[in-house]
Parts: structure tokens; C-alpha cells; sequence
């Protein structure tokens, strides 16, 4: 301030007006840069640097009063004009075109930006910067690090980089590594704000209330009466899912600049995944207010104001919220289901989440994703973001995922509410994804097996430092799906090692902010690496009782790695009284009984493979092709129910089952059945209206009723759908709903 007091130029005043926002004396900022606003619309301006400084200001200008930003279009012409009329080559007309896009959520455009400016200045530290820093938030980790090398070929302590690197520590949830970079930082910079806002985020994450506070406090010295660093732990303790410290530190930071959209944006998303939908609208309305072309406030303000509208089903422990009316059906199953859930659940871990659990059934992927992140770039089914599961409909059609087993995929997260909620949001990735994996209803499948017992073989499991992440910083391509699979293996080995016990006790010392590592050293009394050769022994009997242990190392079998069709049927039946449980073998035996067509002689090959590699579902699948064919269905009711117990995405197992128990009239089996068919295909025709005959032949008109009902919701063109509506209707004695029914069919006869 001191070295800017005589200057006239409007980077001059931009400067000065950036100082005193520092120290937080944003009237005074105000008053430096009105000047600047009057000499834009005063007069055409000639120079590119003053041009590029006075687009800055009116952006600045505008933040700082609390106006609504129509000057960001002002301030993107003359920054178009800046670099694309006046001086081609003056580089930081697109940096700043970068900032301003960026600050609008616009990453697209931005990066395009920074290209530019790279172009034509490779050296230029803050635009490698805002490139890593974005990378970072995408979860690129690798485009980050690259980003800081660049920085380090500029100047080897340049602090641009160990911003980078912080930045991505913390949004990896990883404080303990990001201190001694950030401690190192301020030591090189003690005055520097951002990495002092830095520190108080990572001992907030760290657990560390002093240590933030004293933080806090230092930045307060430098800078009284700023928002930045309450800005900044704010959002880090939200990333972390710490709502309650989240909104704190928001709220302080939205009193303190009342007029910075960003911190309202913040709150606003925050306050979304947290489940104050409500509370949200309020700080997401004021956001867009002060800056309407912010895209993460504006899509979120538009989905929060929409989920108002949603319809509701409200049960003991869930609130069910749904917007497209062929939904109502899912919305309708899901009751029973979610209650069954709970028991299980809060059961398993001893613990009973305090607020009701909000499941929001959102129409398409699109709207998922904007609930999620805020933005409309995001492809996954579901997420738990503590008292919110956001789904999209296990349906087909335009911005859809297709079909999901929701069960399973509810059971999956609802099980993350409630260790979230046990450990204060405190538990290791891998923990809580061994928890919801250990939960679900589908058996572990085959190409898990596979995944697992080659990482056993060739080395490659991961170890407890490293596990959590292959979760967020995966270096070969099966690393994050190993990691789910690893998390959920080393769970079972935790149970059945050390009891069921040790896994409440590990929940109860993550609550207390421990680590992983030092947890699981006091519960189960192994140090890390102690713990990881108990895991590997008791992993390879797993293996070999899968039948994927490592084979014999015997040159006889050799030959199975060349051409099998060389092999003749004889030399196979020697190799298999020698090797008799070799799976490569007896597989090989039952693919050549199949082709031949004997069915005694492939029944007796396949099952003779299937207990040999009883997690392998083509045997079960072979038997049930030959128990078609020859009329014998009745035989393979465990290979129906095995397929069924694997299967994730299709009813078709479960819908054979339900045939074939109906057949033998064994109408409770079969009515369990077809509901395990519509938990994976809730918008099936097909299975609704056999799920409504199986209820009607148990008697259970009431179950008849709500199949179909749902059909009404699923196909509302057909008639006859409201007519054997109005039939069960009577069969009740509800006349005035037979009427209304009949009504409804009429008009879509019509």
C-alpha cells in the first residue's frame, strides 16, 4: 500500500484495491477502484495492460458492493477486446478472462483460456497453477502433480506449487501429508494468506481444533476482519462431510463479506448434502442474486427449489421424495425394503443414526449429478452424502444408468449413513466401503474372485497405508475396483480373526479422529505389517477354496497353455486321475460332455466343476440350459437361486425362480422371487403382472393391489391395468376407488 500510494493507473488501483481486500478494508477497496469504473465508461481505453487491470476492477468492484454481476459481460468484452484487438500477444488478458471464467464455474472455457495464455507465455506460474488446481478438484491427481513440476522447472521454490500440492492433499482427505508441506511453505512465506488459511484447513481436517483456531487466529493479525481462510477450512470441512464446523465457518465467513457470492455458494452446497434443502434455497437465492452467472449456485439453486416440489413418502426412519410420475411405482416398493434396512443395519454396527434418512429418487443422470457436485458431469447410480442417498431410477431411456439391483445398491449406502454418523464423519475410505460392501446382498462375484486371487498371487494387494488411495489416486486402471474389493476381503479376515467385536471397536476409535493404521494396531494388537501376512495366509485358503489357487507346477499341464483342441480325450481323462481337482481341466472335460450331447454324461461334468470352482456361475448356467431342454427345471432350483445370488443388474434369475416355484406351488417362495426380479427391474411389465397373479393365488390382495397399481403408474396407456385395478378394488369393498379406477381406465382407453 505504502509503494502504491501515488499510483494513477488503473493497475495501479487494481493493485491497491487487492491489498486492502486483503486486510480486509473493503470500503476503502471500494473507494480505490470507483475511479476505475468511471474512466471505463467514461472513455474508450487503447492500452491492453490498462484495459485487462480495468475489467479486473469491475468484476472486483462489483463482488465487493454486492451488485448484481451484469459487469462479468462488460468485463469478458473488454477482455476479448484486450487480447484480440489491441495486443495479440499481451498474455494476461487471457489469465484474466481465466480467473473470471473460473469464478463462474465455467472450467471449459477456462482451460481454453489458460491454454492460450500458456501459448504465449510457457513460464506463466499462476495459469500452471489454476491448471493443477482444477485438475486436483476433478480428482486428477497425476495432471496435478505434473502441474507443480512445471512450477518447480519455473523456481524451485515456487510457492504456487506447494499451494498445488496442499490443495490436492487436502481434497484427497490426506492432512498428515499435506502439514509439512504447508508448515515448510510458511516458512519460506510467513506473511502469505493463502497458505495460512492452508494451515488452519489442514488442522481442521487433522482434527485439531486448537491448532486451527490458532491458525485462524494468525490470519486474523494479517488480515482482520477477511473471509478467505474462513472461506477455505469452511469448504474443506464440507468436502469432509464435517457439516456442522462446515456451516460455522461459512456463516462466519458470509458475516464478515456479506457481499462475496462465493461463500453463499458454499454454504448453499453444503447445506444441500447435508439435507437442509430448505436452508439451502435461502443462501443459494442470495448467491445467484449477487452473482447470477454462477453455474454450481445457479443449477443447484434450480434442483433445490425443485426438490421442494417433490412428492414424499414418509416412513419411520425415511423420508421417499420422487418428481417423474412413473417413479411413484420405485417409490412405492421402497418402504418395506428401507425398514428391513435399518433393522439390518444399525443392528450390524450398534448404531442409530439421530435424523431420518432422506432417499431422493432424481429423474435422470443429470440431476444426480448436479445434487451430488453441483454441476451436470458427474456418471454413477448412487451416493450417500451422510442423511441424503441421491439415486437415479434403475430405468432405461435417455440420461439414464439402465438397471440396478436399488436394494442392494440402498442397503450399500444407507450402510455409510449410519458409520458415518458412528464415526463423526471420521472413518478411513477403506473402512466405510468395507462396511457398505460387507452389507449388501449380492455374493461377491466371479470376476472379483479373479481380481482378488491374481493381485494375491502376483503381489500386488494393497496395505493399509497405501489402501485408502488406490481409492482416489489409483495408478492401473483395476486399482479403485481392487481397492473396494481388498477393502470388503480384509473386513471378512477382521471378523472371523478377531470377531465382529473388533470392527465396533475400530468404529469407535475412528469417532476419536485415529487413523487406520494406529486403530487397527490397537484393536487386533498386529502392527501394519503384521496384519497384512495374517491377511495374505488367510487369503490363500479363500483362494484355493474358490478353485483359483496358483496350478500345480507340473510340465504335464503345459499343454493347457497351448491350444486345448490339441489335447486329445484320452490324455484328458489321464491328466484329470492325476490332477483331479485342477478346475482348468474338469471345465475343459464339461465344455467337450456338452458338445457331445450326452445330457447324463455333461450333468455329471458340470457339477463335477462346480465344486471344484464353486464361484464360477457358467456351470450353473450350463445346468440350467440342459435342465430346459430336457424338462427338469425342478432339478436346478440351487444353480437358479446361486445365477440369482450373483447377479446384479437383470431379474432374469429370479424370474425363472418365481416360474418354477409357482409350478410347484410354492407361492411364498415364488412371491419372494419375482420381488428379488422387480428390485433389479422395477419398471417391468412383465414382472409386475406375474408378481400380481403369485399374490393373487396367496391370497394376498392387498400385495396384488400395489403390483397393480404400479403397472397403472409403469404403462398408463393400457386399460386393462385400471380395470383389474377396479376389480381388486371390489373384491375389497372399496366401490368409490373401483369407480375412480374404472374412471381412469375409460379415459385411457380413450
Amino acid at each position: 500500500l505504502g509503494l502504491l500510494e501515488a499510483a494513477t493507473s488503473a493497475r495501479g488501483q487494481l493493485l491497491r484495491a487487492r491489498a486492502q481486500e486483503q486486510r480486509g478494508d473493503y470500503a476503502r477497496a471500494v473507494t480505490t477502484l470507483v475511479p476505475v469504473r468511471e474512466r471505463l465508461n467514461a472513455g474508450r481505453i487503447e492500452d491492453a495492460a490498462e484495459l485487462t487491470a480495468g475489467a479486473e476492477a469491475l468484476v472486483t468492484l462489483a463482488r465487493l458492493e454486492g451488485r448484481p454481476a451484469q459487469d462479468y459481460t462488460t468485463a469478458i468484452g473488454l477482455l476479448g477486446r484486450a487480447h484480440e484487438e489491441i495486443d495479440r500477444l499481451y498474455w494476461p488478458a487471457h489469465l484474466a478472462e481465466a480467473r473470471l471464467l473460473l469464478d463462474k464455474d465455467n472450467r471449459g472455457e477456462a482451460v481454453r483460456a489458460l491454454l492460450d495464455t500458456l501459448a504465449l507465455n510457457p513460464k506463466c506460474g499462476e495459469a500452471w497453477y489454476l491448471l493443477g488446481r482444477m485438475a486436483a478438484e476433478s480428482c486428477d491427481f497425476e495432471r496435478s502433480r505434473l502441474a507443480a513440476e512445471q512450477l518447480r522447472a519455473i523456481n524451485r521454490e515456487h510457492p504456487l506449487a506447494k499451494k498445488v500440492e496442499v490443495e490436492a492433499y487436502l481434497i484427497q482427505r490426506d492432512p498428515d501429508s499435506a502439514l509439512p508441506v504447508v508448515t515448510a511453505a510458511l516458512e519460506l512465506y510467513p506473511t502469505h494468506r493463502g497458505f495460512q488459511a492452508l494451515l488452519a484447513a489442514t488442522h481442521a481436517l487433522r482434527y485439531d481444533d486448537a491448532a486451527m483456531n490458532e491458525a485462524l487466529r494468525r490470519f486474523d493479525e494479517l488480515s482482520p476482519g477477511s473471509a478467505e481462510a474462513y472461506l477455505v477450512v469452511g469448504a474443506n470441512l464440507a468436502t469432509a462431510r464435517q457439516y456442522g464446523e462446515s456451516e460455522r465457518m461459512l456463516r462466519m465467513a458470509v458475516e464478515r463479506q456479506p457481499n462475496w457470492a462465493e461463500p453463499r455458494t458454499e454454504l448453499g452446497l453444503m447445506l444441500m448434502q447435508a439435507g437442509k434443502d430448505a436452508q439451502a434455497v435461502v443462501e443459494l437465492r442470495r448467491a445467484s442474486e449477487l452473482d447470477p452467472f454462477n453455474r454450481r449456485a445457479r443449477n443447484t439453486l434450480e434442483l433445490a427449489e425443485d426438490l421442494q416440489k417433490y412428492h414424499r413418502i414418509e416412513t419411520e426412519h425415511f423420508i421417499i421424495k420422487w418428481i417423474a410420475p412413473i417413479d411413484e411405482a420405485l417409490a412405492r416398493d421402497m418402504p418395506r425394503e428401507l425398514e428391513r434396512i435399518y433393522t439390518e443395519v444399525t443392528r450390524a454396527f450398534g448404531h442409530r443414526p439421530e435424523n431420518k434418512t432422506h432417499i431422493e429418487i432424481l429423474p435422470d443422470a443429470q440431476h444426480f449429478a448436479v445434487r451430488i457436485t453441483g454441476l451436470p458431469e458427474l456418471w454413477t447410480i448412487a451416493a450417500c452424502t451422510g442423511d441424503v442417498i441421491a439415486m437415479t431410477p434403475p430405468r432405461i431411456g435417455a440420461g439414464q444408468k439402465g438397471s440396478y439391483d436399488w436394494v442392494n445398491v440402498i442397503q450399500h449406502e444407507y450402510t455409510h449413513t449410519v458409520t458415518l454418523s458412528q464415526t463423526r464423519y471420521r472413518i478411513p475410505h477403506w473402512f466405510t466401503e468395507a462396511c457398505a460392501v460387507s452389507q449388501e446382498r449380492i455374493r461377491r462375484d466371479y470376476a472379483t474372485c479373479q481380481l482378488l486371487a491374481t493381485a494375491l498371487h502376483q503381489d500386488e494387494l494393497f496395505d493399509l497405508a497405501d489402501v485408502n488411495w488406490a481409492f482416489v489416486r489409483p495408478k492401473k486402471p483395476t486399482d479403485r475396483a481392487l481397492a473396494y474389493a481388498q477393502s470388503d476381503w480384509m473386513l471378512e479376515y477382521v471378523t472371523e480373526r478377531f470377531g465382529h467385536s473388533a470392527v465396533l471397536r475400530l468404529l469407535d476409535r475412528f469417532a476419536t479422529g485415529q487413523n487406520g493404521v494406529e486403530a487397527m494396531a490397537e484393536v487386533t494388537g498386529q502392527t501394519a505389517d503384521g496384519f497384512l501376512e495374517g491377511f495374505k495366509a488367510w487369503a490363500r485358503r479363500q483362494v484355493e477354496a474358490w478353485g483359483l489357487a496358483p496350478p500345480a507346477d507340473d510340465p504335464r499341464l503345459s499343454v493347457l497353455d497351448s491350444a486345448e483342441a490339441g489335447i486329445t480325450d484320452s490324455y484328458l481323462t489321464e491328466l484329470i486321475a492325476a490332477f483331479p481337482r485342477d478346475p482348468r481341466l474338469l471345465r475343459l472335460a464339461a465344455q467337450r460332455a456338452l458338445e457331445r450331447g450326452s445330457e447324463e454324461e455333461a450333468w455329471a461334468a458340470v457339477m463335477r466343476y462346480a465344486m471344484a470352482r464353486p464361484v464360477d456361475p457358467w456351470p450353473h448356467r450350463e445346468l440350467v440350459k440342459l435342465a430346459l431342454a430336457g424338462d427338469r427345471l425342478m432339478e436346478v432350483i440351487g444353480s437358479l437361486e446361486e445365477l440369482d445370488r450373483m447377479e446384479t443388474e437383470s431379474g432374469v434369475w429370479a424370474h425363472q425362480l418365481a416360474k418354477a416355484y409357482r409350478t410347484m406351488r410354492e407361492y411364498d417362495l415364488a412371491a419372494e422371487a419375482i420381488r428379488r426380479a422387480l428390485h433389479r427391474e422395477p419398471y417391468s411389465g412383465e414382472y409386475r403382472e406375474l408378481a400380481a397373479a403369485i399374490e393373487l393365488q396367496r391370497q394376498d390382495l392387498r400385495g396384488a393391489l400395489h403390483h397393480i397399481a404400479a403397472l397403472t403408474m409403469i404403462e398408463p396407456h393400457r386399460h386393462q391395468h385400471f380395470a383389474r385395478l377396479a376389480a381388486v378394488y371390489e373384491r375389497l369393498g372399496e366401490a368409490d376407488r373401483a369407480a375412480e379406477a374404472r374412471a381412469k381406465g375409460e379415459a385411457a382407453g380413450r
